[in-house]
């Protein structure tokens, strides 16, 4: 049996048109949202950065018993991490050995010292675009000796330096990290 079919299949000129009218309304709602919550990605990731490198200093401090620095340099916008003393290599002690770090990708064995006598151990950038705009520390003696670094330590009992930073990005958006020196936790808060 053979059924002819007598309707030919597609869709009509104004099926096509209600259907991108729709996609084009639904797309001016949604876009707005996009656009907002794309405008601070650089600055939160930039704060989730040095909030990471602080705690992460803050804990070795503690570990290893001896001051770390977290050191920022607002020209190349890099941030690292690193102690003037050296770690020691000895595993049977319960000390930290530096050939395991190195090979998790801690220790960066490529870029040695730096200008302020820090031995490099985690090294990020921040993200492009993004300027510090202020930098505030209790104490200011490492700013007279090293112009374009900001130095933060953080002590074997498990305080540090208080500080507040201040990043900007291109658009004028803003992130102030302020951190409290005895418990190491910084507080973000956004500024127009």
């Amino acid at each position: 049996m053979l059924v002819k079919s007598t309707g030919k299949g597609g869709f009509t000129l104004i099926e096509i048109i209600l259907v991108v009218v729709i996609s084009l309304v639904l797309l001016g709602v949604a876009l707005p949202y996009f656009a907002h919550t794309y405008k601070g990605t650089k600055l939160r990731l930039a704060a989730r950065t040095v909030n990471r490198m602080t705690r992460y200093a803050r804990s070795m401090a503690i570990m290893r018993e001896q001051t770390m620095t977290v050191v920022i340099n607002h020209e190349t916008m890099e941030i690292f991490l690193g102690s003037t003393e050296q770690a020691s290599t000895h595993t049977t002690d319960g000390e930290l050995d530096q050939d395991v770090l190195k090979r998790l990708g801690y220790v960066d064995d490529g870029e040695g010292s730096d200008r302020a006598g820090i031995e490099k151990e985690v090294r990020r950038f921040l993200p492009e675009q993004i300027d510090v705009t202020n930098f505030e520390k209790d104490s200011l003696e490492d700013e007279e000796k090293y112009k374009n670094l900001y130095l933060i330590h953080y002590y074997p009992d498990g305080q540090s330096d208080w500080f507040i930073l201040e990043l900007e990005d291109q658009r004028g958006l803003g992130v102030k990290l302020e951190n409290d020196s005895i418990s190491g936790k910084i507080r973000s808060e956004f500024m127009q």
